[in-house]
This record gives structure tokens, C-alpha cells and sequence, in this order.
């Protein structure tokens, strides 16, 4: 298993309100799985991605990844997990509008310390593996929303995570430019990458071979999706 979840809780308390979060779930996320995570406003389901992105830590239960307890780790080991596990994909693309693509994907890698010829052979890869590797020297401004994401995903490729979180990866993109961001996420499952999305759009999620409902912190519903959406003449 890729993730496993054992009845885990989150719990904000702000002295004056208390709020449960996440009231002890329950899932396991195998590699190579493509899994959509939906639910209304105010589910769980960002807490929930939070939590597997290493970003908050839980109250209580456990979150294996790749076979360790990340409920264990001091913070200096989850920004090495954060930064060598993990692959993130944001809604609103966080790329730096003063660099170019190319130093945009390379970011992760400079944490890592990798020397600048090899830093700049891998980038140059994963901005091809998007179809970016004519615009490897323009800055965000300069691209569409839509090429924005695909740095955004040759960024979090870069380092080689075991999973790929995207939060609302199509969030701000127009029809066209999420089928296309879609069938992207499509070709790295099949190459093996596992992917967790957070989403709360039907037809978004439909193109995912997994759909995890959260309601009131609560699984309600953890099913296969069994009609996938045609992705370029694709099933």
C-alpha cells in the first residue's frame, strides 16, 4: 500500500469552538490507483489532503506512508518526505511570476541539492513529458492557464514522488483546458504514478478510476468508478 488511513481524527480547537474535522476514518490507497476525493464545502476532504500532504498533522489515528508512520515524525522529516514522497498540484498553480518554467520545475530540486546541470536535464524532461518544451523559458504571465498547470505538474514530477496530490487541479481552468490538464493525470496513471485528487465537480472526478464521498468528516460512500469519461478517444 501506497496509504494507509486508520481511524484517523482531526480536531481544530480554538478555545472558544471545538470542531471534528475528520471523526475516525478508515482507507487504504494501493499503488498505481487514481482516487478522487469529493464532498461539499466543510467535508473533511481538505483537512484530509492537508494531512497525507504532510502539511498538518492529525489528533489521532495513524497515516502509514509508503510503509512508515508519518504520526511519528518530528517536523525536519516530513519536509524530507514533503519534498522527495510527494508531488503537489494546486488549484491556484503557486508558481513563482519572476521565473521561467523552466527554474519554476527546477525548485524542488534545488532543495534537494541537486547540481544545476542535472537540475536543468530533469526539468527540461518533465516540462516535455506536458508538452511544455517550447515555453521552458517563459514566465507564468506569459502562459495560459492551462500551461500554467502543466509546470505546475512537470514541477511536482520532477522529484519522482511515489504520489501525486492534486487539489482542484481544474479549479480555474475552462472545459478545454481541463480535459487537457485530465488527460494528462491520465497517461501518469497508466505510467504508473499514483494519483489522489480532491475535486468537487462530477464530471472532474468521473475521469478517476476511484471516488471517495466525505460528508460531516465521515466516508459515506468509497466506490469504483465503473463508466470512465472518454479522455482523447480514450477509455
Amino acid at each position: 500500500m501506497v496509504i494507509e488511513i486508520q481511524s484517523l481524527i482531526k480536531i481544530y480547537d480554538t478555545g472558544a469552538i471545538t470542531l471534528k474535522a475528520l471523526k475516525g476514518i478508515d482507507f487504504q490507497v494501493k499503488e498505481n490507483e487514481y482516487v478522487a476525493i469529493m464532498g461539499a464545502s466543510g467535508s473533511g476532504k481538505s483537512t484530509l489532503m492537508n494531512i497525507l500532504g504532510c502539511l498538518d498533522r492529525a489528533s489521532s489515528g495513524k497515516y502509514i506512508l509508503d510503509g512508515r508512520d508519518i504520526s511519528t515524525l518530528d517536523d525536519d522529516s516530513l519536509a524530507e518526505i514533503r519534498n522527495k514522497k510527494i508531488g503537489f498540484i494546486f488549484q491556484s498553480f503557486n508558481l513563482l511570476p519572476k521565473l521561467s518554467s523552466l527554474e519554476n520545475v527546477e525548485l524542488p530540486m534545488m532543495y534537494n541539492r541537486v547540481p544545476l546541470a542535472e537540475r536543468r536535464k530533469r526539468a527540461e524532461i518533465a516540462l516535455a513529458k506536458v508538452g511544455l518544451e517550447s515555453r521552458i523559458h517563459h514566465k507564468p504571465n506569459e502562459l495560459s492557464g492551462g500551461q500554467r498547470q502543466r509546470v505546475a505538474i512537470a514541477r511536482a514530477l520532477v522529484n519522482n514522488p511515489s504520489i501525486l496530490l492534486a487539489d482542484e487541479p481544474t479549479g480555474n481552468l475552462d472545459s478545454a483546458s481541463s480535459e487537457e490538464i485530465m488527460g494528462i493525470f491520465k497517461g501518469l496513471n497508466d505510467e504508473g504514478v499514483t494519483i489522489v485528487m480532491v475535486t468537487h465537480e462530477p464530471d472532474i472526478a468521473a475521469y478517476t478510476k476511484r471516488n471517495i464521498l466525505f460528508k460531516d468528516g465521515n466516508i459515506v460512500a468509497d466506490k469504483p468508478v465503473l463508466n470512465r469519461t472518454l479522455i482523447r478517444g480514450q477509455v
